[in-house]
């Protein structure tokens, strides 16, 4: 088989849920329409302007349970579904390459609950699993009850917190983990834009951590968290080691990740948070699955479409927590994609 006849029959394959999904592309909201949402008053303002919306099916139990749940779970289930009937045998793997993100966010909010003993739920993202199942599970060391991906980052996790006392390597020998396993996925479905894209958020991750490193005054070297794999390799960041943050934004603010930086940079100073890193983060996924999608009907198409859609629910969990608990507009925007 050819070349030009292998790319025609990956064509083909995603041709009819290609097609499909730019049809449901008239289900995400616009940007006004979200700018909307982050600007109500209260949650009945919330609720009449997302009742104007494709999420309108769901105002009603909403309005009963009082939360985005039973919103999150059918859209999560919805997708799971799609895909497992859509992807081609090959692919399938990559469905939980879309949890890993959250499975990795909610172990450490659950290392991190148990270290500060407090209960951190409000941030734990909705899954099928809950704050308690997972609680349960890190305390008991049982993971019987858990699917994959959640059940090996938490036995990595469980591992970790027995051999190291600093609890920052543990969070960062998670993240290894996390990419060790992302890269599996994506080399297995020989794309060359996924594996494009993992090689940006390796960068994307490393930067993130030396703000931090630098920031929070860390005395570990960066040999000890950089992951290698991105465009950029470990010897170019380890020359910024004995450097200042400001040399190192200023060397690395012009390129794919500028943005980025700027922002990042800038609400670090004046808000003290890396909630802009995190948010420019998910602008690039977004914006670079747009691009790569519109060049046939291919996987990154479908997996796209998930991705914002998981990234829209999302958005719309936090607008509308945010509003429940009166937090400032600004401090909700900096953690919305695209607004």
């Amino acid at each position: 088989m050819s070349l030009f006849e292998i790319e025609a029959k990956d064509f083909g394959a995603y041709l009819f849920a290609s097609g499909e999904l730019t049809e449901r592309e008239r289900e995400f909201l616009t940007k006004d329409e979200m700018k909307r949402l982050l600007m109500s008053q209260s949650k009945d303002d919330f609720l009449k302007i997302l009742n104007d919306t494709y999420y309108s099916k769901y105002i009603d139990e909403v309005k009963k349970i009082g939360n985005l749940d039973f919103l999150i779970e059918t859209e999560n289930v919805n997708a799971m579904n799609y895909l497992n009937m859509h992807l081609k045998e090959e692919h399938k793997n990559l469905i939980e390459f879309l949890m890993l993100d959250r499975d990795l966010h909610n172990v450490k909010v659950i290392l991190k609950s148990s270290v500060l003993r407090r209960d951190l739920r409000d941030l734990f993202l909705f899954a099928s699993y809950t704050f308690d199942d997972l609680k349960f599970a890190y305390e008991q060391k049982d993971i019987s009850k858990l699917i994959s991906p959640v059940n090996e980052i938490l036995v990595r996790a469980i591992d970790l917190m027995s051999k190291e006392s600093e609890f920052r390597i543990i969070e960062l020998k998670l993240e290894q983990f996390f990419f060790k396993k992302l890269e599996k996925h994506v080399a297995s479905s020989k794309s060359p834009p996924l594996i494009k894209l993992l090689k940006h958020r390796i960068d994307m991750l490393n930067i993130k951590n030396i703000y931090r490193s630098k920031v929070a005054s860390e005395t570990f070297k960066y040999n000890e968290f950089l992951y290698e794999g991105g465009y950029l390799d470990s010897d170019f960041f380890i020359q910024f080691e004995n450097e200042s943050i400001d040399y190192f934004a200023q060397s690395i603010e012009k390129g794919d990740y500028t943005k980025m930086i700027m922002q990042g940079t800038h609400l670090l100073y004046s808000d003290e948070t890396f909630a802009s890193f995190e948010k420019n983060e998910e602008e690039f996924l977004l914006n670079y699955f747009e691009a790569a999608s519109k060049a046939s009907s291919s996987i990154e198409r479908v997996i796209g479409f998930f991705i914002r859609k998981r990234f829209e629910v999302r958005s719309l969990n936090i607008i509308f927590n945010g509003i429940l608990n009166n937090i400032n507009r600004d401090k909700i925007k900096h953690r919305i994609p695209n607004l």
